[in-house]
């Protein structure tokens, strides 16, 4: 066992280490700033105003539409999503053309 004088520095908190992201973390990231510029435009812009996401070649429109409706839940404006001819659609009106079919009739 050693005794010794100690000094009010060696309490304080040591720096951390800045952790690299994983190539995957990365495009998660620049995928998410994309979805959240375009998000922006929309909630800015006029009530007519629509974007459409387009996918490119080897990405999916199930995990697209997963981290568009992530996005949407963190958005503060109301903006309404829909998933239409392997593209997805964004606009502050609804957006017509769901499966609704016909309504039912009443007995």
């Amino acid at each position: 066992m050693r005794i010794r004088d100690a000094k009010p520095e060696e309490l304080a908190p040591k720096a951390r280490k800045v952790r690299t992201l994983s190539p995957r973390q990365i495009a998660i990231q620049k995928r998410d700033q994309a979805i959240d510029k375009a998000l922006n435009e929309i909630a800015v812009g006029p009530m007519s105003g629509m974007k459409k996401i387009e996918l490119e070649s080897g990405e999916k429109l199930a995990t697209i539409r997963a981290a568009v409706a992530r996005r949407l839940k963190a958005h503060p404006a109301e903006i309404n999503m829909a998933v239409r001819d392997g593209g997805i659609f964004l606009s502050r009106t609804a957006i017509s053309g769901g499966r609704r079919g016909r309504p039912r009739k009443s007995a």
